[in-house]
Protein backbone atom coordinates (compact mmCIF):
# COMPACT_ATOMS: atom_id res chain seq x y z
CA UNK A 1 0.00 0.00 0.00
CA UNK A 2 1.20 3.54 -0.81
CA UNK A 3 0.17 6.22 1.68
CA UNK A 4 0.63 9.92 1.01
CA UNK A 5 0.78 12.30 3.96
CA UNK A 6 0.25 16.01 3.23
CA UNK A 7 0.86 18.24 6.23
CA UNK A 8 2.77 21.47 6.73
CA UNK A 9 4.12 20.30 10.10
CA UNK A 10 7.29 18.22 9.97
CA UNK A 11 6.43 16.84 13.40
CA UNK A 12 2.98 15.66 12.30
CA UNK A 13 4.48 14.14 9.15
CA UNK A 14 7.00 12.24 11.28
CA UNK A 15 4.32 11.01 13.68
CA UNK A 16 2.01 9.86 10.89
CA UNK A 17 4.90 8.18 9.07
CA UNK A 18 5.91 6.27 12.19
CA UNK A 19 2.30 5.27 12.91
CA UNK A 20 1.41 4.15 9.40
CA UNK A 21 4.69 2.52 8.32
CA UNK A 22 3.61 -0.92 9.65
CA UNK A 23 0.78 -1.06 7.11
CA UNK A 24 2.40 0.45 4.00
CA UNK A 25 4.95 2.69 2.35
CA UNK A 26 4.48 6.22 3.63
CA UNK A 27 5.37 9.21 1.44
CA UNK A 28 5.53 12.54 3.25
CA UNK A 29 6.93 15.33 1.04
CA UNK A 30 7.98 18.57 2.67
CA UNK A 31 5.97 20.82 0.35
CA UNK A 32 2.80 20.81 -1.72
CA UNK A 33 4.67 20.62 -5.02
CA UNK A 34 6.18 17.33 -3.92
CA UNK A 35 2.67 16.11 -3.13
CA UNK A 36 1.43 17.24 -6.53
CA UNK A 37 4.26 15.34 -8.23
CA UNK A 38 3.47 12.14 -6.31
CA UNK A 39 -0.19 12.53 -7.24
CA UNK A 40 0.70 12.94 -10.91
CA UNK A 41 -0.81 16.39 -11.42
CA UNK A 42 1.44 16.78 -14.46
CA UNK A 43 1.97 13.18 -15.56
CA UNK A 44 -1.58 11.92 -15.06
CA UNK A 45 -0.27 8.80 -13.29
CA UNK A 46 -0.45 8.00 -9.59
CA UNK A 47 0.17 4.85 -7.57
CA UNK A 48 -0.98 6.22 -4.21
CA UNK A 49 -3.74 4.24 -2.49
CA UNK A 50 -4.79 6.78 0.14
CA UNK A 51 -4.05 10.40 1.05
CA UNK A 52 -4.05 11.86 4.55
CA UNK A 53 -4.53 15.59 4.04
CA UNK A 54 -4.26 18.29 6.71
CA UNK A 55 -7.37 20.44 6.70
CA UNK A 56 -5.56 23.57 7.92
CA UNK A 57 -2.35 24.57 6.12
CA UNK A 58 -0.87 28.09 5.82
CA UNK A 59 0.31 27.84 2.18
CA UNK A 60 -2.90 26.40 0.77
CA UNK A 61 -5.73 25.15 2.96
CA UNK A 62 -6.64 21.51 2.71
CA UNK A 63 -10.04 22.16 1.12
CA UNK A 64 -8.48 24.06 -1.79
CA UNK A 65 -5.90 21.34 -2.30
CA UNK A 66 -8.61 18.69 -2.16
CA UNK A 67 -10.60 20.51 -4.83
CA UNK A 68 -7.48 20.66 -7.01
CA UNK A 69 -6.97 16.94 -6.45
CA UNK A 70 -10.54 16.03 -7.39
CA UNK A 71 -10.21 18.10 -10.56
CA UNK A 72 -7.67 15.52 -11.78
CA UNK A 73 -9.61 12.77 -13.63
CA UNK A 74 -7.07 10.07 -12.79
CA UNK A 75 -7.54 10.73 -9.06
CA UNK A 76 -11.32 10.33 -9.02
CA UNK A 77 -11.11 7.01 -7.18
CA UNK A 78 -8.34 7.94 -4.75
CA UNK A 79 -9.50 7.91 -1.13
CA UNK A 80 -8.75 11.04 0.91
CA UNK A 81 -8.82 11.23 4.70
CA UNK A 82 -8.87 14.73 6.16
CA UNK A 83 -6.70 15.19 9.22
CA UNK A 84 -8.05 17.97 11.41
CA UNK A 85 -7.80 19.44 14.87
CA UNK A 86 -11.38 20.65 14.71
CA UNK A 87 -14.74 18.92 14.67
CA UNK A 88 -16.65 21.92 13.38
CA UNK A 89 -19.55 20.46 11.46
CA UNK A 90 -19.54 23.15 8.78
CA UNK A 91 -15.85 22.64 7.96
CA UNK A 92 -16.26 18.88 7.80
CA UNK A 93 -19.35 19.23 5.62
CA UNK A 94 -17.31 21.37 3.24
CA UNK A 95 -14.59 18.73 3.18
CA UNK A 96 -17.01 15.94 2.31
CA UNK A 97 -18.66 18.14 -0.31
CA UNK A 98 -15.21 18.73 -1.84
CA UNK A 99 -14.60 14.97 -2.12
CA UNK A 100 -13.19 13.73 1.19
CA UNK A 101 -13.95 10.11 2.07
CA UNK A 102 -13.27 10.21 5.81
CA UNK A 103 -11.66 12.28 8.55
CA UNK A 104 -9.61 11.81 11.72
CA UNK A 105 -8.96 14.31 14.47
CA UNK A 106 -5.61 15.09 16.01
CA UNK A 107 -4.33 13.32 17.97
CA UNK A 108 -5.71 10.09 16.52
CA UNK A 109 -5.35 6.75 18.25
CA UNK A 110 -2.78 4.66 16.36
CA UNK A 111 -5.05 1.67 15.84
CA UNK A 112 -7.95 3.86 14.73
CA UNK A 113 -5.73 5.73 12.29
CA UNK A 114 -4.36 2.50 10.80
CA UNK A 115 -7.81 0.94 10.52
CA UNK A 116 -9.29 3.97 8.75
CA UNK A 117 -6.29 4.24 6.45
CA UNK A 118 -6.56 0.54 5.54
CA UNK A 119 -10.28 0.85 4.85
CA UNK A 120 -9.73 3.92 2.68
CA UNK A 121 -6.99 2.17 0.71
CA UNK A 122 -9.20 -0.87 0.19
CA UNK A 123 -11.93 1.43 -1.15
CA UNK A 124 -9.48 2.95 -3.64
CA UNK A 125 -8.36 -0.47 -4.84
CA UNK A 126 -11.93 -1.75 -5.07
CA UNK A 127 -13.01 1.23 -7.18
CA UNK A 128 -9.97 0.88 -9.44
CA UNK A 129 -10.57 -2.86 -9.83
CA UNK A 130 -14.20 -2.23 -10.72
CA UNK A 131 -13.17 0.27 -13.40
CA UNK A 132 -10.61 -2.19 -14.75
CA UNK A 133 -13.32 -4.85 -14.98
CA UNK A 134 -15.63 -2.39 -16.73
CA UNK A 135 -12.89 -1.54 -19.24
CA UNK A 136 -12.14 -5.23 -19.82
CA UNK A 137 -15.83 -5.98 -20.27
CA UNK A 138 -16.27 -3.08 -22.68
CA UNK A 139 -13.25 -4.24 -24.68
CA UNK A 140 -14.56 -7.81 -24.74
CA UNK A 141 -18.00 -6.63 -25.86
CA UNK A 142 -16.45 -4.49 -28.58
CA UNK A 143 -14.41 -7.48 -29.74
CA UNK A 144 -17.49 -9.71 -29.80
CA UNK A 145 -19.43 -7.08 -31.72
CA UNK A 146 -16.59 -6.85 -34.23
CA UNK A 147 -16.39 -10.62 -34.59
CA UNK A 148 -20.15 -10.89 -35.07
CA UNK A 149 -19.83 -8.58 -38.08
CA UNK A 150 -16.64 -10.07 -39.54
CA UNK A 151 -16.18 -13.04 -41.85
CA UNK A 152 -13.85 -15.41 -40.01
CA UNK A 153 -12.08 -16.66 -43.14
CA UNK A 154 -11.38 -13.44 -45.02
CA UNK A 155 -11.56 -10.76 -42.36
CA UNK A 156 -14.01 -8.76 -44.49
CA UNK A 157 -17.40 -7.69 -43.27
CA UNK A 158 -19.81 -10.62 -43.22
CA UNK A 159 -23.31 -10.91 -44.68
CA UNK A 160 -24.91 -9.62 -41.48
CA UNK A 161 -22.76 -6.48 -41.55
CA UNK A 162 -23.49 -6.00 -45.25
CA UNK A 163 -27.27 -6.31 -44.79
CA UNK A 164 -27.21 -3.74 -41.99
CA UNK A 165 -25.13 -1.20 -43.87
CA UNK A 166 -27.01 -1.84 -47.10
CA UNK A 167 -30.28 -0.68 -45.56
CA UNK A 168 -28.56 2.33 -44.02
CA UNK A 169 -26.93 3.21 -47.33
CA UNK A 170 -30.26 3.10 -49.16
CA UNK A 171 -31.86 5.37 -46.55
CA UNK A 172 -28.94 7.80 -46.74
CA UNK A 173 -29.03 7.86 -50.53
CA UNK A 174 -32.74 8.62 -50.44
CA UNK A 175 -32.30 11.47 -47.96
CA UNK A 176 -29.25 13.02 -49.59
CA UNK A 177 -30.12 12.36 -53.23
CA UNK A 178 -26.51 11.17 -53.63
CA UNK A 179 -25.90 7.89 -55.47
CA UNK A 180 -24.80 4.65 -53.85
CA UNK A 181 -23.37 1.92 -56.05
CA UNK A 182 -23.20 -1.79 -55.35
CA UNK A 183 -20.66 -4.09 -56.99
CA UNK A 184 -21.31 -7.83 -56.80
CA UNK A 185 -18.20 -9.92 -57.45
CA UNK A 186 -17.83 -13.64 -58.07
CA UNK A 187 -14.64 -15.68 -58.50
CA UNK A 188 -14.63 -17.25 -61.94
CA UNK A 189 -14.52 -21.06 -62.13
CA UNK A 190 -14.09 -21.36 -58.39
CA UNK A 191 -15.52 -24.90 -58.24
CA UNK A 192 -12.85 -25.95 -60.72
CA UNK A 193 -10.25 -24.31 -58.48
CA UNK A 194 -11.39 -26.35 -55.47
CA UNK A 195 -11.60 -29.52 -57.53
CA UNK A 196 -8.08 -29.05 -58.85
CA UNK A 197 -6.30 -27.82 -55.71
CA UNK A 198 -8.51 -28.75 -52.77
CA UNK A 199 -10.51 -26.75 -50.27
CA UNK A 200 -7.56 -25.51 -48.15
CA UNK A 201 -6.14 -23.91 -51.29
CA UNK A 202 -9.61 -22.58 -52.04
CA UNK A 203 -9.74 -20.91 -48.64
CA UNK A 204 -6.37 -19.29 -49.26
CA UNK A 205 -7.62 -18.09 -52.64
CA UNK A 206 -10.63 -16.48 -50.96
CA UNK A 207 -8.35 -14.70 -48.52
CA UNK A 208 -6.10 -13.36 -51.27
CA UNK A 209 -9.06 -12.14 -53.31
CA UNK A 210 -10.46 -10.51 -50.17
CA UNK A 211 -7.16 -8.68 -49.72
CA UNK A 212 -7.47 -7.28 -53.23
CA UNK A 213 -11.03 -6.12 -52.62
CA UNK A 214 -10.12 -4.56 -49.28
CA UNK A 215 -7.25 -2.63 -50.84
CA UNK A 216 -9.49 -1.44 -53.66
CA UNK A 217 -11.98 0.14 -51.22
CA UNK A 218 -9.91 3.19 -50.43
CA UNK A 219 -12.43 5.35 -48.56
CA UNK A 220 -13.56 4.89 -44.99
CA UNK A 221 -17.18 4.78 -46.14
CA UNK A 222 -16.58 1.93 -48.63
CA UNK A 223 -17.59 -1.54 -47.44
CA UNK A 224 -16.08 -4.75 -48.79
CA UNK A 225 -17.90 -7.86 -47.59
CA UNK A 226 -18.07 -11.58 -48.20
CA UNK A 227 -21.59 -12.12 -49.43
CA UNK A 228 -21.48 -15.90 -49.41
CA UNK A 229 -19.29 -18.69 -50.77
CA UNK A 230 -17.05 -17.22 -53.45
CA UNK A 231 -19.26 -14.13 -53.90
CA UNK A 232 -18.40 -10.70 -52.54
CA UNK A 233 -20.21 -7.37 -52.33
CA UNK A 234 -18.76 -3.87 -52.39
CA UNK A 235 -20.99 -1.07 -51.16
CA UNK A 236 -19.78 2.35 -52.33
CA UNK A 237 -21.51 5.35 -50.77
CA UNK A 238 -21.69 8.66 -52.60
CA UNK A 239 -20.40 6.92 -55.73
CA UNK A 240 -21.93 7.02 -59.21
CA UNK A 241 -21.43 4.27 -61.80
CA UNK A 242 -18.45 6.06 -63.29
CA UNK A 243 -16.67 6.04 -59.95
CA UNK A 244 -17.64 2.41 -59.42
CA UNK A 245 -16.11 1.48 -62.79
CA UNK A 246 -12.84 3.03 -61.59
CA UNK A 247 -12.97 0.79 -58.51
CA UNK A 248 -13.75 -2.22 -60.70
CA UNK A 249 -10.81 -1.37 -62.94
CA UNK A 250 -8.49 -1.30 -59.91
CA UNK A 251 -9.78 -4.70 -58.84
CA UNK A 252 -9.17 -6.32 -62.23
CA UNK A 253 -5.69 -4.74 -62.44
CA UNK A 254 -4.76 -5.82 -58.92
CA UNK A 255 -5.89 -9.39 -59.53
CA UNK A 256 -3.92 -9.53 -62.75
CA UNK A 257 -0.85 -8.27 -60.90
CA UNK A 258 -1.40 -10.78 -58.08
CA UNK A 259 -1.45 -13.59 -60.66
CA UNK A 260 -3.00 -16.16 -58.34
CA UNK A 261 -2.51 -19.46 -60.24
CA UNK A 262 -5.67 -21.28 -61.38
CA UNK A 263 -4.83 -24.52 -63.17
CA UNK A 264 -8.30 -24.93 -64.70
CA UNK A 265 -8.92 -21.39 -65.94
CA UNK A 266 -8.43 -20.35 -69.57
CA UNK A 267 -6.11 -17.56 -68.41
CA UNK A 268 -4.28 -19.73 -65.89
CA UNK A 269 -4.98 -17.29 -63.07
CA UNK A 270 -7.82 -16.27 -60.77
CA UNK A 271 -10.22 -13.64 -62.13
CA UNK A 272 -13.43 -11.99 -61.01
CA UNK A 273 -16.67 -11.19 -62.76
CA UNK A 274 -18.25 -7.96 -61.54
CA UNK A 275 -21.75 -6.60 -61.81
CA UNK A 276 -22.56 -3.07 -60.69
CA UNK A 277 -25.69 -1.04 -60.23
CA UNK A 278 -26.48 2.31 -58.65
CA UNK A 279 -29.46 3.48 -56.62
CA UNK A 280 -31.08 4.62 -59.86
CA UNK A 281 -32.08 0.95 -60.25
CA UNK A 282 -35.47 -0.16 -58.86
CA UNK A 283 -33.79 -2.80 -56.67
CA UNK A 284 -30.08 -2.34 -56.14
CA UNK A 285 -29.20 -5.94 -55.24
CA UNK A 286 -31.31 -7.49 -57.99
CA UNK A 287 -29.83 -5.10 -60.54
CA UNK A 288 -26.25 -5.82 -59.46
CA UNK A 289 -26.95 -9.57 -59.52
CA UNK A 290 -28.38 -9.24 -63.01
CA UNK A 291 -25.29 -7.37 -64.17
CA UNK A 292 -23.05 -10.02 -62.58
CA UNK A 293 -24.93 -12.79 -64.37
CA UNK A 294 -24.42 -10.92 -67.63
CA UNK A 295 -20.68 -10.60 -66.94
CA UNK A 296 -20.51 -14.37 -66.43
CA UNK A 297 -22.51 -15.04 -69.57
CA UNK A 298 -20.34 -12.75 -71.69
CA UNK A 299 -17.05 -14.46 -70.93
CA UNK A 300 -16.15 -13.67 -67.29
CA UNK A 301 -13.23 -11.52 -66.09
CA UNK A 302 -15.20 -8.41 -66.91
CA UNK A 303 -17.49 -5.76 -65.46
CA UNK A 304 -21.06 -5.25 -66.54
CA UNK A 305 -23.36 -2.44 -65.47
CA UNK A 306 -27.11 -2.75 -65.02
Amino acid sequence: MNILVIDDSALIRAILTRTLSPIGAVHAPGDLQGARDLLGFRSGACDMDVVLLDLEMPELDGLSFLRDLRAQPHLADLSVIMVTSTQETERLDDAFAAGANDYVTKPAHDNVLRARTLNAARLTRALRAAKDRERDLAAANAQLAHLSLTDALTGLANRRAFDTQYEQALALAQRSARPTTLIMADIDHFKRYNDALGHPAGDECLRRVADVLRASCQRRTDLASRYGGEEFALLLLDTDPRGAHEVAGRIHAALEAAAIPHPDHPLGRVTLSLGLASTAAPDLKDAADEALYRAKARGRNRTEEW
